[in-house]
């Protein structure tokens, strides 16, 4: 089912939405992501996909592509974005979102084996996710932030208060940000899937389940598993109230590229017990225009929202990525 009309705000994690603010809040980091895309990452993701990926259509994978095509029907995606498959020898399970004017979906070969069509769908939405949300290019940038960084300060590429910018603070804030946009992300991946449990199997293989021991689980044991997880999750939020314990969670956290798995499972629960998702899948929902202008005024990076899609819009884009509409306040 198509939830007509979805547009991000809908969704998104409120520490999502907080650690952005943050991030854009240091100086000069709005203009290093633009340079950076601007000079060489759009172009580098590009040539990456072209020359290392296979892209996925209907003509070479009906079953992927279907799902690829579901997943964006029901997010409301208008136009079908590149869906590729990355060759990836030791079988690790990757996925991810990339690309700004051009943005697409990658998958490795170890998410096609092991994940099962319903964990399929929970996982392309969580890609398509970042892409609806706007995550895509500062996401990008925060998985090599370091080696960025130093590049364009070789380059100055214009930025001459460059090497004045603080680059650890900017580094811990996106790293930040980027763990929070997770659980934007993985709200969209339950949106499409509509089943919780799927989405937990599917947070518990990216973390590295063994698939030889999924593989000799049976029925019955695979849900007394989600069961006891799920429980584990809801005590991880009562944990989570303790002021002290939220400080050890930022600190234990701090170099990693994901939330914890637990923490991802406890923040769907909540949103599902807040009754939210049960709203949004009925359209029993605020409408974009209801929405209270303050929020809309704190999206990052001057957003706005595509006229035609909803998708956000960044300062600097003059069309959207999600549907090629042309933006008018594109600067």
């Amino acid at each position: 089912m198509r939830l007509e009309g979805l547009n991000p705000v809908e969704y998104e994690h409120p520490e999502d939405t907080a650690g952005l603010e943050a991030l854009e809040n240091i100086p000069g980091v709005r203009d290093v992501a633009l340079k950076i895309w601007e000079t060489w990452l759009d172009k580098q993701l590009l040539f990456e996909s072209t020359a290392s990926y296979v892209e996925i259509k209907d003509s070479n994978s009906k079953r992927l592509y279907g799902l690829f095509r579901t997943a964006c029907e029901i997010l409301d995606f208008k136009d079908i974005p590149p869906f590729y498959l990355m060759n990836d020898q030791d079988g690790n399970i990757q996925a991810m979102a990339q690309g700004v004017n051009r943005p697409f979906v990658s998958i490795s070969y170890g998410c096609v084996e092991r994940f099962n069509d319903q964990e399929m769908l929970w996982l392309i939405g969580h890609e398509l996710g970042h892409i609806k949300s706007g995550h895509v290019l500062y996401r990008s940038i925060a998985r090599q932030f370091e080696e960025y960084f130093k590049k364009l300060g070789s380059l100055s590429l214009g930025l001459s208060n460059l090497a004045a910018l603080p680059a650890e603070a900017i580094n811990v804030a996106m790293n930040y940000w980027s763990r929070m946009s997770e659980l934007t992300s993985d709200r969209a991946g339950l949106l499409v899937c509509r089943d919780i449990d799927t989405a937990v199997t599917g947070i518990i293989k990216l973390a590295g389940f063994p698939s030889n021991d999924c593989s000799r689980i049976s029925y019955l044991e695979i849900n007394q598993f989600i069961d006891t997880f799920k429980e584990q999750a809801r005590d991880f939020k009562s944990f989570e109230k303790e002021e002290f314990n939220k400080l050890v969670r930022y600190y234990v956290t701090s170099g990693k590229s994901h939330p914890w798995n637990v923490l991802r499972v406890s923040e769907l629960l909540k949103w599902i017990d807040s009754g939210d998702f049960d709203r949004i899948l009925k359209r029993e929902r605020i409408l974009v225009e209801e929405i209270d202008n303050n929020k809309l005024d704190s999206m990052p990076f001057d957003s706005k929202f595509c006229p035609n899609c909803g998708a956000t819009i960044t300062q600097g884009i003059k069309f959207c990525a999600t549907c090629g509409t042309k933006v008018n306040k594109g600067t």
